[in-house]
């Protein structure tokens, strides 16, 4: 085969994939999280837990646990780890993936995740993944986009405890509600693919997985995460 050729076959090649960040507990602590952040968001062992009886894949996972008196403010109770932070230029796109977990379900709405833009002009949160309780029992896990999705809920379904779900989305950034897409996949099932507002004019978004609530709500809840994986790639986060 000629040089030439050989250059043609490896420009037709797909590029591969690159993990920009990774967190699987497996190192049997928080260490992955020291350089994203596990301060001020009442990262505790008494609200963060290492644990082993109840894992995705490997030997560890992480429990995290909201109490009435995990005060942020005046206004919101957070158990939280601080996640990675991504450049976000109009366009861009973001890959992500974990696993989640409750052996019952939730007693009151739990916002496990979201974006939010740094300032400035200020802090913008622009989406945002919860759990709730059904009213005839069991929960439900929903998305949506503004503030703790108060400019609509996009996506809904039923929550199964007692089992680990993945959840993975693909934001493509835009201010423009015509331009901006987010598609989650649940269970490694494509359940959205829909335009909207993804971002604002900030230039750098970052993400909180744990418990967030707002107003304060007394009762305890527990949530389990495993396997976080951000990368460049849609393969990567759905590991294909």
């Amino acid at each position: 085969m000629t040089p030439f050729l050989l250059l043609l076959l490896l420009a037709a090649l797909p590029a591969s994939g690159k993990i920009l960040f990774k967190a699987d507990f497996e190192t049997g602590d928080l260490s992955q999280w020291a350089n994203t952040g596990t301060r001020g968001q009442n990262v505790t062992s008494r609200n963060v837990e290492v644990v082993s009886d109840i894992v995705q894949q490997g030997k560890y996972s992480a429990k995290f646990t909201i109490h009435a008196d995990d005060v942020f403010n005046a206004q919101q109770l957070r158990v939280q780890v601080g996640g990675p932070r991504v450049s976000v230029d109009e366009g861009a796109d973001t890959y992500m993936s974990f696993y989640l977990y409750m052996s019952e379900a939730p007693k009151d709405r739990d916002n496990f995740f979201y974006w939010e833009g740094n300032p400035p002009p200020r802090y913008n949160n622009v989406m945002t993944w919860w759990l709730e309780p059904k009213p005839s029992g069991g929960a439900s896990i929903k998305y949506g986009t503004g503030n703790l999705g108060r400019n609509g809920t996009h996506w809904e379904a039923d929550f199964a405890v007692g089992k680990w779900h993945q959840l993975a989305m693909h934001i493509h950034w835009s201010e423009d509600a015509d331009k901006g897409n987010a598609r989650l996949w649940f269970d490694g099932k494509l359940v959205l693919d829909k335009k909207v507002k993804t971002k604002g004019a900030e230039s750098v978004y970052f993400c909180q997985p744990g418990i967030h609530r707002s107003p304060h709500r007394p009762s305890v809840d527990s949530i389990y995460f495993d396997n976080f994986v951000l990368a460049d790639t849609l393969e990567e986060v759905l590991g294909r």
